[in-house]
């Protein structure tokens, strides 16, 4: 892990958070509390962080997918309600899209794994 790297992970990851919320706001229609507000972009920039500091000798892209997805995890659960199965598994996979992008674009501002 270098310096470089966690930074401009973490701050693509809320930067990812960010951009989640509005995209959910104004694209999707979810009304969010403060707190939900919040959480997502912690969420989005937990992520971040988590690929910052990983060390995991896989490919890139699914170094990110997967490590978007289990970050998410938590988050998805604490959503999933009786007949709410699609709303999990579309947290879960805009997890893993958004770890995809994180990473792809922490490889493009010059971030490699080491």
């Amino acid at each position: 892990m270098t310096y470089k790297r966690l930074v401009i992970c973490t701050v693509l990851g809320l930067v990812a958070g960010v951009l989640c919320y509005l995209g959910g706001k104004y694209a999707a229609g979810i009304g969010f509390t403060t707190f939900a507000a919040v959480a997502t972009v912690a969420n989005r920039g937990f992520i971040g962080f988590a690929i910052g500091i990983s060390r995991w000798r896989i490919p890139w892209f699914l170094h990110g997918i997967i490590i978007g997805i289990l970050g998410t995890l938590p988050a998805a659960l604490y959503g999933l309600e009786p007949n709410a199965l699609q709303g999990f598994i579309m947290f879960l996979i805009f997890g893993g899209v958004w770890g995809f992008l994180i990473e792809l674009f922490a490889l493009l501002f010059g971030a490699k794994m080491k």
